[in-house]
């Protein structure tokens, strides 16, 4: 997505950050604090790589926070000037739609007009909402494909595409064309039930391949359809922030979790909660937390969730993770919740 926000401000400057690796992960854990959240450290070490590789200017969403995120880039900053680089920061107010303009019309845009940058603003929020949409089809299609790997083919070509459209017109139109992509080239299994599991925790975790050991994959491949409600747009989406009538789905989660978290602590706390309970009234058969080591607004919701769990029949398996999370112990814990997933499906069912 910021891959073509940029190429819509005018920017051919880019320096694309590379997928965080075990480096990454190694760079920021030199020079982080110690008991730091993992997201801090991953995206310091890509902060660095970025530096190494030429950039210049570092960009980074960030504001007011409930939790340690909102020191995230003003320490960053500290840590990187010490080791000696010369960048300039430019931080994005998220929760502000004015500063997120002024922004990217003063600091990051090649001379662009604020006409032409809502324009760009706008192009984005739809194509995150594309890209959301397709994350959805992934995360069923590749658990009942017939032919593995068949599901991510599809979605490489859908997402390049979302990438190259350039008229709000096209990617509107886009949309309807999804479903029936997936429809007409993945053949699906249509003779079993598979188990259905929501995935809930800290917006980095849930979102970030390399820190949450592939998780969405994993429980693909063991012929589970999942779901999470983590998204960007909740921070680029203007129209939903700005219409008290249109909710995002963290929105509604925020509600529904008061009764036990009245009042947002940072991270993605009341979400996993009021999530929790969403995904258990529309059939769901069990819940993943997932959440960094030392995260504190997500350790208040472990607290909170086996009395949401145990009110509400919903299995939950909480995972914290954090640069050294091994796979072959994650992969055993996944393993097992499936099986017992699974027990109770039949046992309810007979």
């Amino acid at each position: 997505m910021f891959a073509s926000l940029a190429r819509h401000l005018g920017r051919k400057d880019i320096v694309y950050p590379l997928k965080p690796s075990k480096k990454t992960k190694e760079l920021g854990r030199r020079y982080s604090p110690e008991f730091v959240c993992t997201p801090f450290k991953i995206t310091l070490g890509t902060f660095i790589e970025s530096l190494e590789r030429g950039a210049t200017e570092l960009a980074m969403g960030g504001t007011n926070a409930y939790c340690r995120f909102g020191y995230y880039f003003p320490v960053q900053k500290l840590i990187l000037e010490d080791l000696g680089y010369d960048f300039r920061f430019i931080p994005i107010d998220y929760e502000h739609p004015l500063n997120i303009l002024k922004t990217l019309k003063n600091e990051l845009s090649d001379g662009k007009s604020y006409l032409e940058v809502l324009n760009a603003i706008q192009k984005t929020w739809l194509k995150n909402r594309l890209t959301d949409y397709v994350d959805t089809h992934i995360f069923h299609y590749r658990a009942v494909e017939k032919e593995k790997g068949l599901t991510d083919k599809v979605a490489e070509k859908v997402f390049w595409k979302i990438v190259q459209l350039d008229r709000v017109k096209d990617i509107k139109q886009f949309l309807k064309l999804i479903p029936k992509t997936f429809e007409k080239e993945v053949e699906i299994h249509t003779d079993f039930n598979p188990l259905k599991i929501g995935i809930i925790g800290e917006i980095y975790v849930v979102l970030e391949p390399s820190l949450n050991v592939d998780i969405h994959r994993r429980l693909n491949d063991l012929g589970v359809i999942v779901k999470h409600h983590n998204s960007l747009r909740r921070f680029i989406d203007i129209p939903y922030k700005l219409n008290p009538f249109r909710k995002l789905d963290h929105q509604i989660a925020q509600k529904r979790a008061k009764p036990y978290l009245e009042h947002r602590v940072g991270g993605e706390a009341q979400e996993s909660i009021g999530d929790t309970i969403l995904l258990k009234e529309k059939g769901w058969d069990g819940m993943i937390h997932l959440y960094p080591f030392t995260c504190m607004p997500e350790i208040i919701s472990r607290t909170i969730l086996p009395q949401i769990s145990k009110e509400y029949n919903m299995p939950v398996l909480s995972l914290v993770v954090d640069e050294q999370t091994g796979e072959a112990g994650f992969q055993t814990r996944l393993e097992a919740f499936v099986d017992l997933l699974a027990r109770n499906k039949v046992k309810a069912e007979t």
